[in-house]
């Protein structure tokens, strides 16, 4: 569900399909910006929502920390 949560974003398609719409008429700049806004906030609504209540929590996929912030042991 973790990694379905971060996939499920339509960010690729969305910016194409609005940058589409606004250089052939169908939609104008306000429009755009507003989709663009929209495409954006469903990319990272989701992420945060994964990070948040769906991270993995199988051993292998935990990382041990000695308190040092620089990440090495």
């Amino acid at each position: 569900m973790y990694t379905t949560l971060l996939m499920s974003t339509g960010l690729t398609f969305g910016t194409i399909a609005s940058v589409f719409g606004l250089s052939s008429g169908i939609i104008n700049r306000v429009q755009y910006s507003v989709l663009v806004g929209v495409v954006i906030a469903s990319a990272v609504i989701p992420t945060f929502i994964a990070q948040k209540w769906f991270m993995p929590t199988s051993a292998e996929d935990l990382v041990e920390t000695d308190g040092r912030n620089d990440g090495f042991r």
